[in-house]
C-alpha cells in the first residue's frame, strides 16, 4: 500500500505494464447529473461510469507492496465505497483502474500517460517514490487531472504549481513545525542530526530546521551525519553523532533503519529519538527498548490509549489489519489514504454535479470541517493539505501503547 513506501520514507524505483479494472457502486448512469450541472456551470458527468485511477507497483523490485495495494483496494476500499455509496456517484457506477508502475521511474510515467488516456475523473493514488511521483505529477498537472493522494515533497504545497494536486495528509511543513514545538516544549537545547542526505530526507530535515528557527529558538544543530542510503554498519555515525552529547538525535533515512538501532544499542546509548515515520516499518524490531524514547512527526494518531473509534473506522481497521497480515503500525493511515481520497473525489464531483477538473478543484477547495470516515479535513485555494483537527500533524510516539485495537494508532505526545 501506497502509503508505508514514502510516507513512511521508502525508496523505490517505479514502472508500468499491466492493469487491473475493479468496478464499485450500484446503478447505472442517469441523467441526474446533467441537469443539475447546467446549472452550476460546468459541463455535465458524461454518461457511463467515472474512472479513478491508481499507481502501484504490481511487478518488479516493490512487487510486494504492489500485492498489498491490490488486494487492500479490490478486498476492503472498493468494497466499504459500494456499501455506502449503493447508487455510485450522481447515479454513475464507480470504476477504479489499478496501474502496474513495475516498481520502475519510466514506468511510472507511462501509468500517468495511460491514465490521462484514460480520461481519468481523478487518480487516488500516485507513485510513492519521490522521483517517480514528481514526473507522474508533472504529466497529471498538465493535463489538469485531480490528485488526491499522500504528496512526499514540501514542493507540493504551492498550489500555483500543482493546482490540481490534494493531499489527505499533513505537509512537510506542517510536520516541521510540529515537530519544533515539542522540542520547546520538551527543553531540547542540542540537536544531532543522522540522515542519508536522499533528497526527500533532507527537504524534511530542512523542514524541521526552519521550524526550530520560529518555534524553538534556543535548540541548535550541534553534529550532522550523513550516511550512504541502506549503509550496513553505522557504528562511526553513531560515534560521532554521541560524541556531541545531543538532547536529541534526529534520524531520517529511507531505509537502513536497523543498524541505526543496532549500532546505538552497541555504543549503549539512548538519546531522545525525532525519526521519520518510516522507522515504523523498516527495522522496527531492532529499536528494542530504544522505542521507549522515539517520536515520530505523524498523522492520524490518537489522543489517549483509551481513545474510542467509531464503528466504521474500527470496521476497516480489522479489514485492512487482514489484508496486510497485521504487520503494520496506524490502520487508520490506510483509512486516511486509501478510504478517503475516493470519498472526497466524491463528494467533489456531486457538488456541481460535474467531472470537470476546475469543478472538482473548486468544490475539494471549498470544504471546510468536512469529515470523511471520522477525519476532519479543510482545504482552501491555499492549501491543499486539507488534514486538520484531532488528527492533524503531531509529534507521536513510536512505541506501545497503542489505540484502537488492531487499528495499532500510535499515541500523540504533548
Amino acid at each position: 500500500m501506497r502509503h508505508w513506501q514514502v510516507r513512511f520514507g521508502f525508496m523505490r524505483l517505479l514502472a508500468v505494464t499491466s492493469l487491473l479494472v475493479v468496478a464499485i457502486g450500484a446503478g447505472t448512469a442517469s441523467t441526474l447529473g446533467s441537469s443539475a450541472s447546467a446549472s452550476s456551470g460546468y459541463p455535465p458527468i458524461p454518461s457511463g461510469p467515472i474512472t479513478f485511477e491508481v499507481s502501484a507497483d504490481l511487478s518488479g523490485v516493490a512487487a510486494a507492496y504492489g500485492a498489498t495495494t491490490k488486494a487492500a483496494f479490490q478486498n476492503v476500499t472498493l468494497q466499504a465505497f459500494d456499501a455506502t455509496h449503493p447508487n455510485g456517484i450522481d447515479g454513475h457506477k464507480v470504476i477504479i483502474k489499478i496501474q502496474n508502475d513495475a516498481s520502475d521511474v519510466t514506468g511510472a510515467v507511462q501509468a500517468a500517460d495511460q491514465m490521462v488516456a484514460d480520461k481519468a475523473a481523478g487518480v487516488v493514488t500516485v507513485s510513492q517514490s519521490p522521483a517517480a511521483q514528481s514526473q507522474q505529477l508533472a504529466v497529471l498537472t498538465k493535463a489538469k487531472v485531480p490528485v488526491v493522494s499522500t504528496l512526499t515533497g514540501s514542493q507540493y504545497a504551492d498550489t500555483s504549481k500543482y493546482p490540481y494536486a490534494f493531499s489527505p495528509g499533513g505537509s512537510v511543513e506542517q510536520e516541521g513545525a510540529v515537530a519544533a514545538k515539542w522540542m520547546a516544549t520538551t527543553n531540547v537545547k542540542r540537536v544531532a542530526v543522522l540522515t542519508d542526505g536522499l533528497p526527500q530526507d533532507t527537504d524534511a530535515v530542512n523542514q524541521i530546521l526552519a521550524g526550530m528557527k520560529r518555534y524553538a529558538p534556543n535548540a541548535k544543530v550541534v553534529q550532522s551525519v550523513t550516511i550512504p542510503s541502506g549503509s550496513v554498519d553505522d557504528s562511526a555515525a553513531i560515534t560521532k553523532a554521541k560524541a556531541a552529547n545531543p538532547d536529541l538525535l534526529l534520524v531520517y533515512l529511507g531505509v537502513g533503519f536497523g543498524p541505526v538501532w543496532q549500532a546505538m544499542q552497541s555504543a549503549s546509548w539512548s538519546p531522545t529519538i525525532l525519526s521519520s515515520a518510516g522507522a515504523w516499518y523498516d527495522g522496527f524490531d531492532a529499536m528494542g527498548s530504544l522505542t521507549g524514547k522515539a517520536f515520530a512527526p505523524y498523522v492520524d494518531c490518537a489522543d489517549t490509549p483509551t481513545q474510542a473509534f467509531t464503528a466504521e473506522q474500527q470496521d476497516l481497521f480489522a479489514k485492512y489489519s487482514a489484508v496486510t497480515g497485521a504487520t503494520s503500525t496506524n490502520y487508520l493511515t490506510y483509512i486516511a489514504s486509501d478510504s478517503v481520497p475516493v470519498e472526497i473525489m466524491a463528494a467533489a464531483i456531486e457538488k456541481y454535479h460535474s467531472t470537470d477538473p476546475n469543478a472538482i478543484k473548486k468544490a475539494i477547495e471549498e470544504m471546510r470541517d468536512q469529515s470523511f470516515i471520522g477525519i476532519q479535513y479543510s482545504f482552501s485555494p491555499s492549501n491543499h493539505f486539507g488534514l486538520t483537527g484531532q488528527y492533524g500533524p503531531a509529534v507521536c510516539a513510536m512505541g506501545p501503547p497503542y489505540a484502537g485495537g488492531v487499528g495499532k494508532v500510535p499515541i500523540k505526545q504533548p
